[in-house]
């Protein structure tokens, strides 16, 4: 039913209020409350289908368009805008489609101007796919997501491994795939005292992973702690039979998109790509099972330099930028229901109103007795 909703809004925004909601947009950025733009793609049909229709001429017709799709909220007031585009990473890969990589750029770089927001995030992978494929260069005030990203697995290792009760020194973590954010993330958790292995993976023609050495693979794999999936799909660390190759008392930190089913494995899955900042939330939520509370940790770039002003270019500053806006790994935070907040607050509400009878009872009680 939610996607259908979804599609329908979609719809109705993208097709038939295009420029009256441009408008509103307009209006509501001369208030000076959108402060970040952020972008997002979904990774495969099926993430595409929980946003627009799958209908080929309305997929060309978007493509390369940035929709609204949502609003990034603070509380109760909306400090940004979020977007989407139907074209997955696999066909903006492509050399061919580099006029669609300056349109969504040029375009997004308009929206800026309308709202007069000051920063613009790429979600996953967009950042390295213009930068690196397309010779297009991304700076301030368009953030890329790595960052981001690499700040949201140390959080997510440290906080199992804290939940472990066990020391970084104490804790083997395998790094599968991942490219220059694989070594990225090896510098970054070998710095904070973590024993790491990278597990180097290639690519076939027909978008296949395969893994390089099945036999050192396995070597690297018999005895660690943690595993950190940096593999595109879900689909790919089932077919490479990884599951089979890692102890069973293993924690996997997935970073793909769709996620690995946690269900079909002995080991423990847990999201390393989703972070957490008490009272923002993105509405509507994000298609492929994010929660309320989540955010996107592709996101904290473009957040950080809207809302604090950082702009930072080492990756120490950038969790001390990130800590003290009091962003976390999801995994430490766990929303409290709906019906639970209505629950305490009707409970603190008669509360004080048996507060206030007693009160008015003993004043009553006084005048009597004078």
């Amino acid at each position: 039913m939610k996607r259908y909703l979804r599609q329908f809004v979609f719809l109705v925004y993208g097709l038939l209020l295009r420029w009256p909601l441009w408008l509103l947009i307009w209006a509501l950025g001369l208030t000076g409350m959108i402060k970040t733009l952020f972008l997002v793609y979904p990774t495969d049909d099926t993430e595409c289908n929980e946003l627009c229709p799958n209908i080929s001429w309305l997929r060309r017709f978007f493509s390369a368009r940035p929709t609204p799709a949502g609003l990034i909220m603070d509380g109760w007031l909306p400090v940004g805008i979020y977007f989407v585009i139907p074209d997955p990473p696999m066909q903006l890969m492509l050399r061919k489609n580099r006029h669609k990589a300056e349109a969504i750029l040029r375009r997004m770089l308009w929206i800026k101007k309308l709202t007069g927001a000051r920063a613009i995030g790429l979600a996953g992978q967009l950042g390295p796919i213009f930068e690196k494929r397309h010779n297009i260069p991304i700076e301030p005030p368009i953030y890329s997501s790595t960052m981001g990203n690499i700040f949201s697995i140390q959080e997510a290792v440290n906080h199992m491994a804290a939940r472990g009760q066990r020391r970084p020194w104490q804790v083997s973590v395998a790094i599968l795939g991942g490219g220059e954010l694989g070594e990225l993330l090896e510098s970054n958790l070998g710095a904070d005292g973590y024993r790491t292995v990278m597990v180097d993976v290639r690519y076939t023609r027909r978008d296949d992973v395969r893994l390089v050495d099945e036999q050192e693979a396995d070597r690297r794999l018999q005895e660690v702690d943690f595993v950190v999936n940096l593999l595109p799909r879900g689909r790919d660390f089932m077919a490479c039979r990884l599951h089979r190759r890692i102890p069973e008392n293993a924690v996997i930190i997935d970073f793909s998109r769709p996620a690995i089913p946690a269900g079909d494995l002995e080991q423990t899955v847990v999201m390393g790509n989703r972070v957490h900042r008490r009272g923002m939330q993105f509405f509507m939520e994000l298609p492929g099972g994010w929660q309320r509370h989540e955010l996107p940790a592709c996101s904290i770039p473009s957040l950080l330099a809207s809302l604090g002003g950082y702009t930072v270019k080492t990756m120490e500053d950038f969790r001390l930028a990130a800590r003290q806006m009091a962003f976390g790994t999801a995994l430490a935070a766990r929303p409290v229901p709906f019906s639970e907040v209505l629950r305490n607050r009707w409970r603190g509400f008669a509360g004080e109103l048996s507060l206030g009878r007693l009160l008015l009872f003993v004043r009553k009680s006084l005048r009597s007795a004078t």
